[in-house]
């Protein structure tokens, strides 16, 4: 498959007690799985405005992990074959499971993977994110042939549910009954517009297609960097250089420096 792919998953956060918060337990989540288990490193700057530092950062597998409105968004590497991505994304569940089990939390709080939050009417979903050429158009016979399988692949793989989403049905922390039938797609009863060009403006929908075009690697300095990090960071490094930061307090762009500083010139 000559062709680079990607997932990032939403997780919505289950408690089974009514005392812990939905809120605090990703949070406890994502510090322990990059402060303890130190399975990556943190972000130490803004990315965004809703993206301050501490807020996530990568993994060692080449993923990424960080608190998205509230809840848990585990993001894959780029694969080049479809069994890595699913892969990477079994992983992802996996490094959730692990942080509970350590944390002694597995018997009252789960991670799930839902497109519908019962309780406020949001959505969470799963992105795919495919490598395009920067010249390929959204002609319309492509975008037909394109969101004509995404909306009948549902059919023979599975991703609806039984009921419907109502936040006015857990008014007062009471749940009412709900009348409910099968539904092919979560989203399936909100905006048809299949295709948006900004992802925060779009509304609930069965399918939507964001185009992006970040041109990183067309800049010299940034492809050079690339090139000389791509493949040259083992775990072991990777701890050591989170260790110098969080446990020594060194400087992030002077550790930074002195990594880049051993590698072989090329």
């Amino acid at each position: 498959m000559n062709r680079v792919v990607g997932l990032e998953t939403e997780y919505g956060a289950l408690v089974h007690d009514a005392e812990l918060s939905t809120e605090a337990w990703p949070a406890r989540v994502k510090n322990y799985i990059f402060r303890q288990a130190r399975a990556g490193a943190l972000d130490l700057h803004y990315r965004d405005y809703e993206e301050p530092p501490g807020n996530g950062g990568f993994l060692l597998n080449g993923g990424r992990l960080y608190l998205d409105m509230g809840h848990i968004e585990y993001a894959s590497p780029e694969c080049r074959q479809l069994r890595d991505v699913v892969a990477y994304d079994l992983a992802g569940d996996q490094l959730l499971q692990s942080a509970l089990d350590s944390l002694g939390a597995n018997s009252n709080v789960s991670f799930i993977k839902n497109n519908i939050d019962h309780h406020t009417g949001a959505t969470f979903g799963c992105h795919e994110n495919y490598l395009m050429k920067r010249e390929a158009q959204f002609t319309p016979a492509a975008l037909g042939a394109l969101l004509a399988f995404l909306a009948t692949r549902q059919i023979f793989t599975g991703a609806g549910r039984v009921g419907q989403a109502n936040p006015l049905a857990r008014r007062d922390h009471a749940m009412q009954p709900l009348k409910g039938h099968k539904q092919l797609g979560q989203k399936r009863r909100g905006n048809p517009q299949p295709v948006v060009t900004n992802i925060v403006a779009a509304q609930p929908s069965l399918i939507h297609l964001s185009p992006f075009d970040h041109p990183y690697f067309d800049e010299p300095r940034a492809r050079r960097a690339l090139d000389r990090l791509s493949g040259a960071i083992p775990a072991e490094t990777m701890r050591k250089m989170n260790a110098a930061v969080d446990r020594d307090r060194k400087a992030p762009r002077d550790v930074a420096r002195e990594f880049l500083a051993a590698l072989p010139q090329r």
